[in-house]
């Protein structure tokens, strides 16, 4: 029977992706002939952009080139993770819609290939399964625009896109042993780990690069076009997932408000509430997010898309109503109370700064707003350490804010302290009852 139940999840999870890939293929046909794209030299802008931040695809090739990219990049990751027969917890869910989201904003099928390569030359080297490692792999394409930056910053194309290529390698060869080991940097109170990872690897390269005389420059390019349309798109979506998941969880929301409740702080949702509260999970914050752009008077673009389904993605993973709320307040006070008062800057860094949920779960929500105006305070400063090449900056930014207030909120919040300890104790117990139960 329980065998039976999941099957049917799983079909009916399969059923909400191609619906929604039905809708994006939808957008493909209404741009190449509602807009008169040309989709094929479109596309070919996309491959062959520099891609670093801030690149947004759907103003480089058109509205039906870029949802074509994020297509096929969401079937590419969708592909290997049922051939590698990878679980579809939280965690993945989390990656599948981080890396659709950025396939608007900076990742292409050409620029994170290379990665993938060497994931899997790592996993041949160490003696490991791929899919073992593929969670932290796909979220490597973090990297991606160095890639593209190497391969078409000169005219020697054959010759740069072979350094670009084995660049990619390196990165995703070395990218699961720093990810393990950066973790304790922040102890998961920043979900986008690999967001932080990638801030400190690329600051690395970046400084070789600078090293031979290979200064990147920054750039700025976004769409205004296509706001009306991809609010069409992005509620479409988000009602797939209520839906999708209403009808998972037996025609009913029980169970949501014990989710909601979550602290956030490693905790995947599917594992602890199941598959339908967690896509509506999904489906809500994906119309908070997009609310709160919207509310703050932004037009959606490729980078805003690429926030909001980040937060999609992680409200699998740790992101709730209530642990997010104190996060984008303190990002909204801190541009209104500092120099940092672009309204994009504000919105993009807020949507991704939610990464840092799981501090106002535990801690309260004065540290969470405390954590939010910190964090557009880092954020709008650390990008020229990586040269604009990390897509995550948020996520380096976040990995920082929160290893420097873990120390600070232990001695002055005894409450969120008794909180993380209980949190830990009752880890301990969950993972001492999984191991019993394997020897039963």
């Amino acid at each position: 029977m329980d065998n039976l139940q999941a099957k049917r999840k799983l079909r009916a999870f399969e059923l909400g992706i191609f619906l929604i890939s039905l809708f994006v293929i939808f957008l493909l046909i209404y741009g190449s002939f509602k807009l008169k794209e040309n989709f094929f030299q479109g596309f070919s802008y996309i491959l062959t952009s520099q891609a670093g931040l801030i690149t947004d695809f759907l103003m480089v090739g058109g509205i039906s080139a870029g949802f074509s990219n994020a297509l096929l990049i969401l079937g590419f990751n969708y592909f290997i993770i049922r051939f590698l027969n990878i679980e579809i917890k939280g965690m993945t869910l989390a990656s599948l819609f981080t890396i659709f989201g950025f396939s608007f904003f900076g990742k292409n099928i050409l620029n994170i290939l290379p990665i993938y390569i060497g994931g899997i030359l790592f996993s041949k080297y160490d003696h490991i399964p791929f899919k073992d490692i593929y969670l932290p792999v796909s979220f490597a394409t973090a990297l991606a625009p160095f890639i593209s930056e190497v391969a078409f910053r000169t005219n020697t194309f054959e010759f740069s896109y072979i350094n670009g290529i084995t660049l990619g390698i390196i990165i995703g060869f070395i990218i699961s042993p720093l990810a393990k080991k950066m973790k304790g940097f922040h102890e998961g109170y920043n979900l986008y780990n690999l967001g932080f990872t990638a801030g400190i690897l690329g600051l690395v390269l970046n400084c070789i690069l600078k090293a031979y005389d290979f200064n990147v420059a920054s750039r700025k390019i976004l769409s205004t076009q296509y706001n009306s349309i991809l609010q069409i798109c992005c509620s479409i979506i988000f009602l797939i997932l209520i839906i999708v998941g209403f009808y998972i969880n037996s025609n009913s929301f029980s169970g949501y408000k014990e989710l909601v409740k979550s602290s956030g702080l490693e905790v995947d949702f599917v594992a602890s509430y199941g598959y339908g509260v967690t896509f509506v999970n999904m489906g809500l914050m994906g119309f908070l997010a997009m609310l709160f752009a919207l509310s703050l008077g932004q037009t959606l673009n490729g980078p805003i898309l690429a926030g909001i389904f980040t937060v999609v993605g992680f409200a699998a993973h740790g992101k709730t109503p209530f642990n997010t709320a104190p996060i984008l307040i303190g990002v909204i006070l801190s541009g209104v109370s500092t120099i940092h008062n672009d309204i994009f800057t504000i919105v993009l860094s807020g949507l991704f700064g939610t990464s840092l949920a799981p501090i106002a779960g535990i801690f309260g929500p004065f540290w969470g707003i405390l954590a939010g105006w910190l964090h557009l305070t880092i954020v709008t400063n650390i990008g020229g350490l990586h040269g604009g090449l990390n897509l995550y900056n948020n996520g380096f930014s976040a990995g920082i804010v929160a290893g420097f207030l873990l120390p600070i909120m232990r001695i002055f919040n005894e409450r969120g302290l008794k909180r993380e300890l209980q949190f830990l104790k009752n880890r301990k117990e969950f993972i001492g009852m999984i191991k019993k139960s394997d020897f039963e």
